[in-house]
């Protein structure tokens, strides 16, 4: 299957420049006219005669990235599945984030959108990715895989983690990206690759962690 989304010059050019000034700025501090600008388009109303409104372009943004990422997912997922150990903890939180991290270590040009992704959280948009098969179908088995890794977790705390641990890293992928344009003589690829060894040690321990045993406070 072949998940590179093929989109016209023009439309690509948008795509690009939006996702770049939305990183830079905020969704919200962006004008669609700004964004036609920004793609070399001379038409000022570029984005709605390619992608009908501001949200079709965001939904443009996140299949264009989203889509390639859910089926690297994929593949990284088949490769474990098909091991004859089973796949661990840390194995899946990997699946998670190195698809992010491989953008931000290779190409700042094709990073940006993470802080789309961000903000679309942030504002309780995350339902947005979720309820996307092309997105997201590669979390359904990412979320199917860690009820094997860890069965002492009751459905709604291992949920409960899942959720916490997919925003967790949604946004401190962001914050990396911004660190990258702002400070690159810092953030270089070794130091990415440190930094994403540390946070996958951090995430797969908090994912592991048995099951807090809560006891009703005695009162005296």
């Amino acid at each position: 299957m072949n998940a590179i989304i093929r989109l016209t010059d023009a439309k690509e050019a948008l795509v690009r420049a939006a996702e770049k000034l939305i990183a830079e700025r905020g969704l919200d501090a962006v004008s669609d006219r700004e964004i036609a600008r920004a793609a070399g388009q001379k038409n000022n109303s570029a984005v709605q005669y390619h992608f009908g409104d501001r949200a079709g372009l965001i939904n443009a943004i996140l299949d264009f990235r989203m889509i390639p990422l859910n089926q690297k997912r994929h593949e990284m997922l088949d490769e474990l599945l098909n091991r004859k150990e089973p796949p661990t903890t840390r194995d899946l939180v990997k699946v998670l984030l190195l698809p992010y991290m491989e953008n931000l270590k290779t190409s700042r040009e094709d990073s940006s959108y993470t802080s789309l992704v961000s903000q679309l959280f942030q504002r309780g948009n995350q339902q947005i990715l979720a309820m996307d098969p092309p997105r997201s179908s590669s979390l359904v088995r990412m979320t199917e895989a860690f009820a094997t890794t860890l069965p002492h977790l009751s459905v709604k705390e291992r949920h409960a983690r899942l959720t916490f641990m997919g925003s967790m890293v949604v946004h401190t992928v962001a914050r990396w990206d911004q660190q990258c344009r702002l400070d690159p003589e810092t953030w270089t690829p070794e130091h990415i690759v440190q930094q994403t060894r540390f946070l996958i040690e951090f995430l797969a321990g908090g994912m592991d962690q048995d099951a807090l045993q809560r006891e009703p406070e005695s009162r005296s």
